[in-house]
């Protein structure tokens, strides 16, 4: 009766949603798990549910799972619009609730590190995947160490566990879980040996507290950690990224397959590796695999590059309060040749909660991006100040920088500068950028036709 009622109540609300045109809701499920708590444990689900978990990359790596089922003849089930709690996946599985049941072959979710436990505690997922724990949304998540408990009181004893590898915090989780397989990037030519500043989530051993060694670095304290004291350390992955040729844009997993890749982003490598590590523990074929992931394109909300008949306009969306995302654009913006010219800007802190917290702007590693090459930064939007004076105490000269409230300032911020155009941007203002880089692009483009038209 209660599986019944909730479904047929659930079902109505997304119905009348669906006509006023407010598809994507999470109220429908709010609103049945307020009044039957255990709805979701009522319904039957399909025996592969993969849920996947972590700081950042939960919705990227999902929809590539997605992708990957869909193309081996599977039906699937997927919170493709991110609502990532669990009034959210409750409205998820309301859409497609039949019967008592969910029908679909496999169940994909995203969740929130947070909430790992509450969902589990309805819906019992055959695989978990772990992408990384970073200071993520301090006001909100406070400590990482705080986070990565959560995640681990979310796993129960019979799932399989998949966890990044290189980051000692993840890595940790096999120490406490035995059914646990990694995924990691090995050493390359981006690698580092040493960063240029001292900016880590975890610097010292979970098992024994002892200082970690590196014998490199990909960001933060991801990359090859080992105890000198206990022995924990980095293993060698499960599944691994060999290869990152960053000249003819491939990416290397294992010795057998080797992929375009048209960023070089180490977040998106990441993603990749966890899909491809997700499809082999799924039993998904090989060349379907390497089908899926060789046509794969990163999301233009994440990744997007312009071109025009004088430079380029790349937009790369970070989250905001997220060092990990944040720095690892500044790494590849840093390493990408020639002139550049950087814009910077975030407009909502966040949604969740009142505090507009800027503490996390002091773990960005700006200092990598003091560069001879860097002709101006343009910093936009209600924190451009805070962005400015973090640039100062990196050591960015005041007169490459400018402050603006819109990014209608970009045309001015360009004058003088001959560089390629990088926003390092929080998701919120990506699209304002791209609209004004595309109007840039026009206007340059419709200035060369008269010009020629005159000769």
């Amino acid at each position: 009766m209660k599986r019944f009622l909730g479904t047929s109540m659930g079902k109505a609300i997304l119905f009348a949603e669906d006509i006023a045109g407010k598809d994507g809701s999470t109220f429908p499920g709010k609103f049945v798990t307020k009044l039957f708590p255990d709805y979701l444990a009522t319904l039957s689900y399909p025996k592969d549910v993969i849920m996947v978990t972590g700081s950042s990359g939960k919705g990227s790596t999902t929809a590539i799972i997605a992708e990957l089922l869909r193309h081996s003849g599977k039906t699937v089930c997927h919170n493709l619009e991110g609502s990532n709690m669990l009034r959210g996946i409750a409205s998820t599985m309301l859409k497609h609730v039949k019967n008592g049941g969910i029908p679909e072959d496999a169940i994909v979710l995203e969740v929130d590190e947070r909430y790992l436990k509450v969902v589990t505690k309805y819906i019992h997922p055959s695989l978990i995947i772990v992408n990384n724990v970073t200071r993520d949304q301090p006001p909100r998540q406070g400590h990482y160490d705080l986070v990565a408990a959560e995640i681990m009181k979310g796993v129960p004893e019979d799932t399989m566990l998949l966890v990044n590898g290189d980051d000692p915090i993840t890595a940790a989780f096999r120490l406490k879980h035995e059914n646990t397989r990694t995924f990691g990037i090995n050493r390359n030519d981006s690698s580092f040996t040493a960063l240029p500043t001292a900016v880590k989530d975890c610097v010292y051993c979970p098992r024994c507290g002892k200082h970690f060694n590196y014998s490199f670095i990909h960001y933060g304290s991801v990359g090859g950690f080992s105890c000198p004291k206990c022995g924990f350390a980095r293993e060698n992955p499960d599944y691994a990224v060999t290869d990152v040729d960053e000249e003819d844009k491939e990416i290397q997993i294992g010795y057998e397959l080797t992929l375009p890749c048209e960023t070089m982003l180490l977040f998106h490598i990441y993603n990749l590796c966890a899909a491809y590590a997700a499809a082999d523990i799924l039993g998904i074929a090989p060349e379907v695999t390497a089908e899926v992931l060789t046509g794969h394109k990163i999301s233009s909300k994440i990744y997007t590059k312009l071109e025009g008949k004088n430079r380029s306009f790349t937009s790369i969306s970070c989250k905001a309060e997220n060092n990990a995302t944040y720095n690892l654009a500044h790494y590849y913006t840093a390493h990408q040749p020639g002139k550049k010219v950087l814009v910077m800007g975030v407009r909502e802190i966040s949604r969740r909660y009142e505090h507009f917290d800027l503490s996390w702007l002091y773990d960005l590693d700006m200092e990598i991006l003091v560069r001879p090459e860097v002709e101006k930064v343009l910093c936009v939007g209600p924190y451009a100040d805070d962005f400015i004076l973090r640039l100062k105490l990196a050591g960015f000269p005041e007169e490459k920088l400018m402050g603006a409230e819109t990014m209608d300032a970009l045309p001015a911020a360009l004058k003088g500068t001959e560089g390629n155009v990088y926003g390092i941007l929080n998701f919120d203002v990506v699209e304002p950028f791209l609209e004004e880089a595309e109007k840039i692009i026009k206007e340059d483009s419709d200035n060369q036709e008269i010009q020629s038209a005159e000769k």
